[in-house]
């Protein structure tokens, strides 16, 4: 747990630190305390977090908790999930958008780097977490572009293949393909 407090004039700063405690997932806990599970990485995240509030004049502490009187552990761990549950469903939504939107590949990245960010701060694995993830995969995953080919592979290979997305007509190739398909009897259009 970490208790700090912040001079009323420090309203960035305040406001820096809030940002912070959310991006590490701290659960808030009354006016001024923040909650993390005891982890090392997380004190070290916390004992950061201080030091940032003691420059900015204010006062930190860091407190290892091993029980809260009117908050069983099991309580915590479906307040954390909760959090990050929403959080999820925040992304899952903007995912829903993203596949009908022009421009849904810039966007998935950075949904995709947003669920990263989520997922490193999910501590009790929020059941959202594997919904949101499958979703992802899926966007993710190229679509299988090449058609299936039936009949024999060679007749498909040394071809040339137009790989334009619009082809323009090319005179000369139209004379040519004229030539090349045409009968004499019966012309090709």
């Amino acid at each position: 747990m970490m208790a700090f407090g912040l001079p009323a004039k420090r309203a960035s700063e305040r406001v820096e630190i809030w940002r912070k405690l959310r991006r590490i997932g701290a659960l808030p806990l009354g006016a001024s305390g923040h909650l993390l599970p005891l982890t090392l990485e997380n004190q070290e995240k916390f004992e950061w977090l201080s030091s940032s509030i003691r420059r900015y004049k204010g006062q930190a502490s860091v407190i290892q908790v091993h029980s809260i009187d009117d908050l069983p552990a099991e309580e915590l761990v479906r307040r954390f999930v909760d959090a990050r549950s929403k959080e999820y469903a925040a992304i899952l939504t903007e995912l829903r958008k993203s596949k009908r939107s022009a421009n849904g590949t810039a966007q998935v990245a950075r949904l995709r780097r947003r669920f990263q960010q989520v997922a490193a701060i999910d501590f009790f694995e929020s059941p959202m977490r594997s919904r949101t993830e499958a979703l992802l995969t899926r966007i993710l995953e190229p679509a299988d572009a090449s058609p299936s080919v039936s009949g024999p592979k060679k007749k498909y290979q040394k071809q040339t293949w137009v790989t334009r997305p619009r082809p323009g007509i090319d005179r000369a190739a139209s004379a040519w393909l004229i030539t090349k398909f045409s009968t004499g009897d019966q012309p090709l259009f």
